[in-house]
């Protein structure tokens, strides 16, 4: 199962405190996915269809308790999703005109964030819930970090925009084809996202591997640097020893102070060791400071010959 799927699973078993959240994230569903079909002899049906089942029975279930309505629950197969099974929930008639006015939605008018069924911040929560178990998405946490609604209705998806914003999180809108985007990126963002809506496990996994990747983040930075570091050191200790053979070949050893030959015997000896390493070979020891003055010192002098 793919993490947005968990996710889904996850908040169709929440249980919110209060009726009027129930009714908020019904509202939320209905706003999202639901769709108003008139047939012959003026008959309505409110349908709403879904790809997940988790989703189905949720939205059968609140228009039950909700409504106490008796809604009808069928498998599509569609063509579109290669065969794989949808789901509709389906009321007719005088059932759907009352719970769409129960939900705060108009038919025939702009489809905007129902005011009524949205008062109270726990039923903005809620509403958001519903609309994400109806058209939302997140990808999972080791790959990257996007949230998003997948949504027909253009004025619906800046109303949801600005819903987002009053929970002081910033969503971005785009159209793609015939569907509007509204999307969140960055990680502290989406786990923001799924506390509102009442995914508190999903929220943690990402959290977990958000920090098991800085983790492994940091420790390839720290493999990096020791690699360019010690490739440093290499470059530096060939470039000093070429140096040391060619000064030594053209003056003799007797040109040098008893310190600097010191040093540059160790350097030729003790290629592969640090400044500081070879610092404590020194007799008396001498400090990494002091080794790489000397060594830039003897370069200089080889410099010097050409």
């Amino acid at each position: 199962m793919s993490y947005s799927s968990q996710t889904k699973e996850e908040l169709c078993r929440f249980e919110p405190d209060s009726v009027c959240c129930l009714l908020a994230e019904l509202s939320g569903i209905v706003s999202a996915a639901g769709s108003v079909i008139y047939r012959g002899s003026g008959d309505k049906r409110l349908s709403i269809e879904t790809e997940n089942s988790a989703v189905a029975r949720r939205a059968f279930t609140l228009l039950r308790e909700v409504f106490d309505v008796q809604p009808e629950l069928s498998t599509l197969r569609r063509a579109r999703l290669g065969g794989r099974s949808a789901y509709r929930v389906e009321i007719r008639g005088g059932e759907a005109t009352f719970v769409l006015e129960g939900c705060g939605i108009a038919v025939g008018q702009r489809r905007g964030v129902p005011k009524e069924v949205t008062v109270r911040k726990c039923c903005r929560m809620a509403f958001l819930r519903g609309v994400f178990l109806a058209c939302g998405s997140v990808t999972d946490p080791e790959k990257e970090y996007h949230l998003e609604f997948a949504l027909a209705d253009e004025a619906f998806a800046q109303a949801l925009q600005k819903l987002i914003a009053r929970f002081g999180l910033g969503a971005h809108v785009i159209r793609r084809r015939q569907t509007t985007l509204v999307y969140l990126k960055g990680q502290s963002d989406i786990t923001d996202m799924l506390s509102i809506c009442g995914a508190q496990s999903a929220r943690f996994a990402m959290e977990d591997a958000y920090i098991r990747k800085e983790l492994r983040n940091n420790a390839n930075r720290a493999v990096n640097c020791d690699s360019a570091n010690v490739q440093r050191a290499v470059t530096a200790a060939s470039r000093q020893t070429q140096a040391i053979e060619r000064l030594l070949a053209a003056k003799g050893e007797q040109s040098l102070p008893p310190a600097l030959l010191e040093t540059a015997k160790k350097r030729l000896a003790y290629p592969e060791v640090s400044l500081e390493e070879l610092g404590r070979m020194l007799d008396p020891p001498v400090g990494k400071s002091g080794v790489n003055h000397r060594l830039r010192k003897l370069e200089q002098m080889a410099g010097e010959l050409d």
